[in-house]
C-alpha cells in the first residue's frame, strides 16, 4: 500500500509536470515556486498549516466511515451545515460561550445530517454514497437560502451571516494558525488511538472488514456502524465550525460557503492515508502544501494556480483507482 501511494504521488508530480511544459512553463521552475510557498518560509508554512486544519478534520472523518466500510462522501454537506450553525452560535452567545458552545453545536448538526444515510443504510440498503450526494446537494441549497432571507446580515448587502462574537485564539501572531490546529491534531490522534487499541476501534475494524465475521464473533454491526458514521459526520462538522469561527477572511457564514472544498478534499487525504488513522496527519499537511503554495507558484512562474489542483485531481484518481480495485477484490 505504501508503494502505491509513493507511486501515485511521483505519478501525479510527473503528470502534473507535462500540464506545466505543456503550457509553455518550466516544470522545475514552478515546482520549486510551489515548495517555497508552502514549506519554504515561516509565511509559507503558516499558509500550510492553515490550510491544512480543516483537512485534519474532514480526513479523520472519512477515516473513520472507511474504518467501518462506509464511503462518507457527504463531509462537504456536513461541513457546510456545522459551519452555518457555528456561525449562528458565535453571533449569539456572548461572552466566552460563543466558541465552545459553537463548535459543539456544529459537530452535532454534522451528526444529525449524518444520520439518514446511515440509517438508510442499515434498515432500506440503500447506498450510502447515493444518499449522502443527494444530501450535499440539500445543504447546499437549505444554507445558501438560509443565509441569503432568515438569517442574512441585517447590516450588509452581502449574503451571509453576522460576525461572530468571538474566534478561536491565534497560536503565532501574523499567522492564520489558530487553536483549530489543535482540534485537528487532537482528532487524529484520539481516533488513530481508539481504532487500534480499544474495544470499539476493534468492533469498528472487524465491521468495516467483514460483517458476518463480526456478527459471528457478537458484535452488533448496525449500532457499531451507526456510532462510526455519526462520528464521521461529527468531525466534519466541527470542520466547518472550525473555518467560521478561526479562519479568515470568514468569521461569518457566507451564502457560498458549500464548495469550499475541504470536505471533498477530505476523502482525498483519507485515500492517501490509506488504512491508517495517523497518516491523516502527514496526507493533510501535503494538500494543505499544495494549496498554500499554489498562488506562490502562480505569482513567481506565471503557471496558473489551478494546475495545483490538477496534480491533486490526478493523485486523487491514482488512489481512487486503488480504493475500488481493492474493493472489487473483496
Amino acid at each position: 500500500m505504501r508503494g502505491h501511494i509513493f507511486t501515485a504521488i511521483v505519478s501525479a508530480l510527473l503528470l502534473g509536470g507535462l500540464a506545466i511544459a505543456a503550457i509553455g512553463q518550466s516544470p522545475l521552475a514552478a515546482y520549486q515556486a510551489l515548495w517555497e510557498g508552502s514549506v519554504g518560509t515561516p509565511d509559507a508554512w503558516g499558509r500550510t498549516l492553515g490550510q491544512a486544519t480543516p483537512l485534519l478534520l474532514t480526513g479523520t472523518a472519512v477515516a473513520v466511515g472507511l474504518a467501518v466500510g462506509l464511503f462518507n462522501i457527504g463531509a462537504e454537506g456536513q461541513m457546510a451545515v456545522g459551519g452555518l450553525v457555528g456561525a449562528v452560535v458565535g453571533a449569539t452567545v456572548p461572552g466566552v460561550l460563543a466558541v465552545p458552545l459553537g463548535l459543539l453545536c456544529g459537530a452535532l448538526v454534522g451528526a444529525a445530517w449524518a444520520w439518514l444515510p446511515v440509517w438508510l443504510k442499515l434498515k432500506r440498503g440503500a447506498h450510502e454514497v447515493i444518499t449522502a450526494i443527494l444530501l450535499n446537494y440539500v445543504a447546499r441549497n437549505v444554507t445558501r437560502w438560509l443565509t441569503t432571507v432568515p438569517l442574512k446580515d441585517p447590516t450588509g448587502q452581502a449574503p451571509q451571516t453576522a460576525e461572530v462574537h468571538a474566534t478561536l485564539p491565534r497560536l503565532a501572531a501574523g499567522h492564520d494558525v489558530h487553536a483549530g490546529l489543535l482540534l485537528g491534531l487532537v482528532a487524529v490522534a484520539t481516533v488513530a488511538w481508539a481504532l487500534s487499541r480499544t474495544v470499539w476501534g476493534y468492533e469498528t475494524r472487524l465491521v468495516g472488514q467483514n460483517k458476518d465475521a463480526a456478527r459471528a464473533a457478537g458484535v452488533n454491526v448496525e449500532r457499531v456502524t451507526l456510532r462510526a458514521f455519526l462520528l464521521s459526520g461529527a468531525l466534519a462538522g466541527l470542520a466547518g465550525a472550525v473555518v467560521v469561527l478561526g479562519v479568515v477572511p470568514f468569521h461569518r457564514f457566507p451564502a457560498d460557503f458549500y464548495g469550499i472544498g475541504y470536505g471533498f478534499d477530505g476523502l482525498a487525504v483519507a485515500l492517501l492515508a490509506g488504512s491508517q488513522a495517523w497518516a491523516v496527519l502527514p496526507a493533510a499537511l501535503l494538500f494543505g502544501a499544495l494549496g498554500a503554495g499554489a498562488d506562490q507558484m502562480s505569482f513567481a512562474t506565471e503557471t496558473p494556480k489551478q494546475l495545483a489542483q490538477v496534480v491533486q485531481a490526478l493523485l486523487i484518481l491514482g488512489l481512487s483507482a486503488r480504493f475500488v480495485w481493492k474493493k472489487r477484490r473483496k
